[in-house]
């Protein structure tokens, strides 16, 4: 187990991955869903990779591989559809974490400080992306608003084309 101070330092290094995650995420353009959704897969994969440690690897393998399919499934759902589904994951990834492998028997192969700082990466990209979420949301429905007020509806190509036919027809055009 560690202290405060550990644990305070490596919460504060799973900020920063975060942070960094984020910052990667602005530059690049990405979705913060999809890409909080691969990060939740390769951190439950990073586990399966520790089970290796354990005296008896074998069921200790087979049950990191249930976390990759429960909390892959949460994220698989958040990239093909909607990013409250990653919330739920990286929401409880924490607790899974915290009870396995900080507090209960997995503690014997995952390293205390990844743990925390896992924790703590989780948690701070759940709470952004259920910020941008939201913040998107919001967003859409204002665009929805001001797209209907302020520009005419889109013509469809095919009365345009009709359109044009008809007005070549009245100047002598070709018919």
């Amino acid at each position: 187990m560690l202290d405060t101070t550990e644990i305070l330092i490596f919460a504060g290094v799973g900020l920063v991955f975060a942070l960094g995650l984020l910052a990667f995420c602005k530059w690049s353009g990405a979705a913060v869903q999809r890409i909080a959704a691969y990060a939740l897969i390769a951190l439950c994969f990073l586990y399966v990779g520790f089970a290796f440690r354990a005296e008896e690897p074998g069921p200790w393998v087979g049950f990191e591989m249930t976390g990759v399919a429960v909390f892959g499934t949460l994220a698989g759902m958040a990239i093909i559809g909607s990013p409250w589904w990653v919330v739920v994951g990286l929401a409880l990834h924490p607790l899974y974490a915290i009870y396995f492998h900080y507090i209960g028997a997995a503690s014997q192969f995952a390293p205390a400080p990844f743990v925390v700082a896992n924790a703590a990466f989780d948690v701070a990209m759940a709470l952004f992306v259920a910020y941008a979420a939201l913040r998107g949301g919001r967003k859409s429905a204002t665009r929805a608003e001001e797209t209907s007020e302020v520009a005419p509806p889109p013509q469809r190509k095919l009365a345009a084309r009709s359109q044009h036919r008809s007005q070549s027809r009245d100047a002598g055009g070709p018919a």
